[in-house]
């Protein structure tokens, strides 16, 4: 039988005797004390003990180990080596996530046979187990996704950020994991989605499991690129379909056709958002971009495609719509998608102004600087000194003049991309 190679060297590193022995050993421990708080009988504290130990190694341990198993290889200077071996990205990433993460599935599964043992009903304890694996294996997923954007972008010194949000991970998956636990009442539909009823827990795990699909596609992407393997972004495109028609089921059938539109604008600005501060930008791929397209060569063309183009396109197909149904103000807040348009294309902008100068590395911060400067800052200063047409000059959203914010958005997106043409010149 051919063993994952990957995951046979991660076993080798992460199974050694001592965790064969030290796990269970300290597992049963804990067990013993909180078998004799509960009075010598398996009860509450022996299952809130089980379940809180479950989340805790499978989310902050776990991730721990899905980012050690890129972070090491890059410590170790061992990543350029992998990148030459036979392995496709499917084994590579398997490998990492699933054989860097065994150990800990090894004391969750003791976790989760003390759980059933001292588990006052049977009544959620499918629920129960079925969420915390599957919410187990996403938080460790999203830990290697973005280890592994970390790892593009040549920022993985350290990996106290990734191993902050698992912690917050944990308790999320906790304070809905452990009411469930406890409860023993009779389970009603209350969720409506295209109006097929559900129940909270239903909808939950399905959930968990769609996210946990899209973070082991996107793992295998990333893994695919960081082996040089050219991909097409319809991946990506799909994963932003996906969003918009899974959200838009949940709205209510009566405000369907007033709200879906601006649901789906709102995923893809935020996908848009997303894509261009974690994808790896360098000038000469937009200079290979421009050269395919120049000898109509569509395919090489869509492999060098930034993945923010291709939620900015939906986002101008979702706008079309959008801008006849007129959406809700949101107090003094106007919502005019063709601003909102240009307001992203200048937000992008200016994190590809940054990250084409010297110290790429600084983009992200310095674009934020600018964007609480211009949605905030210089904004709340003229409003409070009463000069609203400066404000609306900074943020447009809040002009009543849709002509006028268009203009003003416009010749900011002008300026900006101006200058990062000028910069993305000197860098070729």
């Amino acid at each position: 039988m051919n063993i994952n190679p990957e995951f046979q060297r991660q076993l080798q590193l992460e199974f050694s005797q001592a965790r064969l022995i030290g796990v269970p050993l300290i597992l049963g421990v804990i067990f013993a004390l909180t078998y004799i708080i509960d009075d010598y009988q398996f009860a509450s504290v022996t299952t809130r003990s089980a379940l809180g130990l479950f989340l805790l190694m499978v989310s902050f341990w776990g991730a721990r180990q899905a980012v050690d198993s890129v972070l090491e290889e890059q410590r170790s200077h061992t990543w350029d080596t992998q990148r030459l071996s036979a392995l496709n990205p499917w084994t590579m990433m398997i490998g990492k996530l699933l054989g860097s993460t065994l150990v800990v599935w090894y004391g969750g599964v003791i976790c989760l046979v003390i759980y059933a043992i001292s588990a006052p009903s049977a009544t959620n304890f499918i629920w129960v187990c079925s969420y915390a694996i599957t919410s187990g294996l996403l938080v460790q997923s999203v830990s290697l996704l973005l280890s592994l954007c970390a790892l593009r972008k040549e920022q993985i010194s350290s990996n106290s950020i990734i191993i902050g949000l698992a912690i917050l991970a944990a308790f999320t998956i906790g304070s809905f994991i452990i009411p469930l636990s406890e409860s023993s009442q009779e389970i009603q539909p209350n969720v409506n989605w295209y109006g097929v009823n559900a129940t909270v827990q239903f909808v939950s795990l399905m959930s968990v499991i769609f996210a946990l699909f899209w973070c082991v596609v996107g793992n295998y992407r990333l893994m695919a690129q960081e082996l040089r393997i050219r991909t097409l972004p319809w991946v990506w495109l799909s994963f932003a379909l996906f969003l918009i028609l899974y959200i838009g089921g949940f709205i209510p059938a009566e405000k369907f056709g007033d709200y879906f539109y601006t649901v789906a604008f709102s995923i893809c600005l935020t996908l848009s958002y997303f894509a261009v501060f974690t994808e790896h930008h360098e000038p000469m791929r937009i200079k290979r971009l421009f050269t395919y397209i120049a000898a109509e060569n569509w395919w090489r063309s869509a492999e060098e495609l930034p993945l923010w183009c291709v939620t900015f396109v939906l986002a101008i197909l979702v706008a079309i719509p959008l801008s006849f149904t007129h959406p809700a103000d949101i107090e003094e807040l106007h919502i005019y998608p063709l601003t909102i348009l240009l307001l992203l294309l200048r937000d992008i902008g200016i994190f590809l102004f940054f990250n084409y100068g010297k110290n790429p590395q600084r983009a992200f911060s310095l674009t934020l600087l600018s964007l609480i400067l211009l949605y905030g800052v210089f904004p709340s200063i003229f409003t409070a000194a009463k000069l609203k047409g400066m404000a609306v000059l900074f943020f447009p959203l809040i002009s009543d003049s849709t002509v006028l914010s268009i203009f003003y958005m416009g010749l900011q997106s002008a300026l900006i991309w101006y200058l990062l043409y000028k910069r993305w010149l000197e860098s070729v």
